[in-house]
């Protein structure tokens, strides 16, 4: 399949999805010479406004005229950027037709679709987590909570758009979150699980056409999820994201975490593979390990995503665009001499920093403001600085947000604090107004966390 990629210049691509992770993975992929459009659906404002990307207006949900688009405008390959779609078995239907798409099918997806599924696949292979019970029944997982210690977490088993994990710190915090999952309409079971302390490390890699132990790790970020500064508040899907600062410690340290995330890796892609060997698929596509490390640097795993992170990914695309690395290249990789890991290459290199801040609409992850308007104009983008939509569309020429995310402001640079320094100037210099006509400012519609990088 890889070959057959290779042969193929002035390549049309189709990303799926509408956030701020697919707008960065659409404008990536229009820099590279083998692509000559990159279409987005459904997209959203920054993407309708990139050079060489146009937006699709098909719902996700229609795999049906997602396919017949497909086919009528000869697209080459579909990356899937969200997690639904995969769950919901697009891919699956892509392969039915022998149509070329970058993604796990949604057996392998269950990795991310469901907890108890990830869990019992940790535990089943070794793979060093958190203690944990599932539960299908509400009235046993209240029975538990006098089993455990303080803080505990709560995972919903389903898809909730990152949003599905609650950090509890006493008895009714843990019920009502226990109330709010069973209440739900995306999960009849979830898993409490111990709480573990430590700094969290996203991993992820490019499981791409050539198969296992070709898999290409990206360079390791740090997520900030927890909506306020000190990492406090709600769980969000994302406040920010920074290269992970774990990367500036010595060579030898670097090295044993590389090792022991390797392994992780290898047993999760080799185990996966045989368990759904039925399938006579393999996996496929983007994978994403969450991970906790401990002040002795021992790794547990937190969590699966089949896909890239967001906000990482915005981080993740500015990174790679200034090192001069085609992503396209990594996605169609077909070489045979193992895979590769651009940690390594990092702390080999002189290091380069790339900074990722959130803004988001007032209220967010909870009820939020949205349809107002936001002028961009006093922030100018360059090679080491770049905004990349979420929670916006185009009315009447001005942009209007309608989501709880609803930008990033991404640096590059070579130095960590200036790096950190030039996002919070041009944050700051983003206005909000109530109408289009940009007469009435409200400075209150609007906020990010201010501890981003520290």
């Amino acid at each position: 399949m890889a070959r057959e990629f290779l042969n193929i210049n002035n390549m049309k691509i189709l990303v799926l999805g509408q956030g701020g992770r697919e707008h960065a993975i659409a404008w990536k992929l229009s820099k590279s010479n083998d692509v000559t459009e990159v279409f987005v659906c459904p997209g959203n404002a920054g993407t309708s406004l990139e050079k060489n990307v146009t937006n699709v207006d098909i719902n996700l949900n229609n795999h049906k005229e997602i396919i017949d688009f497909v086919k009528s405008n000869q697209i080459n390959l579909t990356i899937v950027g969200p997690e639904a779609p995969l769950v919901d078995g697009i891919v699956n239907d892509f392969r039915n037709l022998d149509l070329k798409i970058f993604g796990p099918s949604k057996e392998f997806a269950e990795l991310e679709g469901s907890k108890v599924f990830s869990k019992n696949f940790m535990a089943k292979n070794k793979i060093m987590t958190a203690n944990y019970k599932e539960f299908c029944d509400p009235e046993a997982a209240l029975n538990h909570l006098s089993e455990i210690k303080y803080p505990t977490v709560i995972k919903a088993d389903g898809l909730a758009a990152g949003k599905g994990v609650t950090i509890c710190n006493d008895d009714l915090e843990a019920r009502k979150a226990i109330e709010k999952v069973f209440n739900s309409n995306h999960s009849e079971k979830l898993v409490i699980e111990d709480f573990l302390v430590g700094q969290e490390l996203s991993a992820m890699y490019i499981c791409n056409f050539s198969g296992p132990t070709f898999e290409i790790s990206l360079p390791w970020t740090k997520d900030y999820k927890s909506r306020d500064e000190y990492n406090s508040g709600p769980n969000t899907g994302g406040m920010g994201a920074v290269i992970h600062p774990i990367l500036d410690e010595h060579k030898n340290i670097i090295f044993k975490l590389h090792i022991e995330i390797e392994k992780i890796l290898t047993k999760t892609i080799l185990n996966i593979n045989e368990q759904l060997k039925d399938t006579n698929m393999r996996y496929l596509g983007f994978l994403y390990l969450g991970l906790m490390i401990d002040a002795d640097n021992n790794i547990k795993l937190l969590e699966y995503n089949c896909r890239m992170g967001d906000p990482e990914t915005q981080n993740l695309m500015i990174y790679l665009e200034n090192m001069k690395i085609d992503f396209l290249n990594l996605i169609l990789e077909n070489n045979h001499e193992g895979s590769r890991d651009y940690n390594l290459d990092y702390i080999n290199e002189k290091k380069h920093y790339s900074c990722t801040i959130v803004l988001a609409a007032n209220g967010y992850p909870n009820s939020y403001k949205k349809d107002f308007y936001v002028d961009l104009s006093e922030v100018n983008e360059s090679e080491n600085l770049k905004i990349f939509h979420a929670g916006t569309v185009i009315e009447d020429g001005r942009i209007k947000s309608t989501g709880g995310r609803i930008l990033t402001v991404n640096t590059f640079g070579l130095d960590r604090q200036k790096c950190i320094d030039l996002a919070y100037v041009n944050v700051k210099k983003i206005r909000t107004f109530i109408d289009k006509e940009f007469k009435h400012e409200d400075n209150n519609l609007t906020f990010f966390r201010e501890d981003i990088g520290g």
